[in-house]
């Protein structure tokens, strides 16, 4: 028997009555016991293990040595088919809950303080159970499971984010995207055990290796950081740490199937698109070369495909027309980040409602150096975008002889297209005033040189 966890099909399912009591319903009840034991839980109903059956089990021998446990009350171990509740007492109680399916989560749910529950045994004899305190609440939420019913439907509070904090989080991500995301969570409070970042890359002239800035983030904060080179060696860290949830948001490399199933309630993505558009690693970019109006962010549940998951939540922002990549990264950090903390507590709780995406999905690509070489037979407006959305990888760049010139900043003025900053191979930026000024003979001789303002 393996325990099912949240948006597993058979914790919404109405569970079918029994109607057979032979040795087949003993040993799944005992087996059940056994899994219940296992994970330290006091109450397990059939369907948390994959059983359309109304079958409940229970039980609570607290430990008197533990300070924790010495004022719970002995419950004796019960298994029950086909419970009801007959009646309910008038008082009730606002007390924590947790559930076996939902790790790491506890949330106020009101219940009352006595039950009467109808049922049948293990050999069909019918009996009738008495309950207060603790043990009501235990058969109303196991009951509750026969139904389809999980604790979070019940409860006060739900998007208050203290009550999540028990979720360990393994949070993916490289660059300063993936930094503002990495802030949004610990300054929520939420339990960030360890950052899982790429290797460290050549910075400068030099190429001296430096820490990605989600590294250097992490390090500050004193969130353990791993660095891992290989997809085993990603999937073993990952085993190592067994969180409840994976948040990745502009990691830089695929994660394999395995390590996505390690996660108790799996992984999810931070992309910065309207998915299914632009799927894959430079929807920013893509969004403004495609001169799109408007862009947002998409909060995905991962599986094996790129960016091909179940949609948790999305919101949309324009595209504002002098817009750029690195001004667009850093807003759409910042709604991601909001966006995110805003579905962790109906994620976890098992309320979100995942949504398949549609089928008009588009595909980004890599970009390569060569890549931002500009075509002077495209328009003024095309080009103004390819400025906008390649700097500063790979670049938008034309030639001055047999140099590159960098085109870092331009505009469209009165119709044409006005440079601004320019970076000659080598050179420090410079205002395009000042390279004309400096290279005037040289750029009579470039063709491209008569089509800009």
């Amino acid at each position: 028997m393996k325990l099912r966890v949240i948006y597993d099909e058979m914790l919404r399912t109405k569970v079918a009555p029994v109607t057979v009591f032979d040795a087949q319903l003993k040993k799944e009840a005992e087996e059940m016991l056994s899994v219940m034991h296992s994970y330290r839980g006091i109450g397990l109903a059939a369907n948390q293990v994959g059983l359309n059956k109304q079958l409940i089990v229970y039980e609570l021998i607290p430990d008197k040595t533990d300070k924790e446990q010495k004022d719970l009350p002995t419950i004796p171990r019960t298994i029950l088919a086909n419970a009801w509740i007959v009646k309910f007492s008038k008082e009730k109680e606002v007390i924590n809950e947790g559930c076996l399916s939902l790790p790491g989560l506890e949330l106020p749910v009101e219940r009352s303080l006595g039950v009467t529950v109808e049922a049948q045994n293990l050999d069909g004899k019918k009996v009738t159970i008495k309950a207060k305190g603790l043990h009501a609440r235990v058969l109303q939420h196991e009951i509750d499971h026969t139904n389809g019913i999980l604790f979070t439907d019940r409860a006060k509070e739900l998007n208050v984010l203290k009550h999540y904090v028990g979720a360990k989080i393994v949070f993916f991500g490289s660059d300063e995207f993936s930094a503002e995301v990495f802030r949004g969570l610990t300054t929520a409070g939420l339990n960030v055990m360890a950052v899982i970042c790429e290797s460290d890359k050549p910075s400068g002239r030099g190429g001296v290796l430096k820490p990605v800035p989600m590294a250097e983030i992490a390090t500050a904060v004193e969130v353990p950081v791993f660095k891992p080179e290989s997809k085993s060696e990603i999937a073993e860290i990952l085993a190592q740490l067994s969180p409840h949830l994976v948040v990745l948001a502009s990691y830089g490399k695929i994660l394999p199937e395995n390590v996505l199933e390690i996660p108790t309630f799996g992984c999810l993505n931070v992309h910065p698109s309207l998915l299914p558009k632009y799927r894959g690693a430079t929807p920013l970019q893509s969004a403004i070369l495609a001169g799109e109006k408007a862009t947002g962010v998409t909060v995905m549940k991962m599986n094996a495909g790129v960016d091909t998951g179940e949609i948790v939540a999305q919101t949309s922002t324009e595209i504002v027309p002098d817009e750029t990549f690195l001004t667009l990264r850093d807003r759409l950090s910042a709604v991601g980040s909001q966006l995110l903390i805003k579905t962790i507590p109906t994620y976890l709780a098992g309320q979100a409602k995942l949504q398949r995406q549609g089928i008009d999905a588009t595909q980004t690509v890599k970009f390569s150096k060569d890549m931002g070489e500009i075509d002077w037979e495209k328009s003024y407006s095309e080009i103004d975008r390819q400025i906008r959305a390649l700097n500063p990888w790979p670049g938008t760049f034309t030639f001055v002889g047999e140099q590159r010139l960098k085109i870092l900043t331009a505009e469209i003025k009165d119709g044409e297209l006005a440079l601004q900053t320019v970076q000659l191979e080598g050179k420090n930026a410079v205002t395009w005033t000042d390279f004309v000024r400096g290279h005037a003979q040289q750029l009579k001789k470039e063709s491209w040189y008569g089509k800009i303002a």
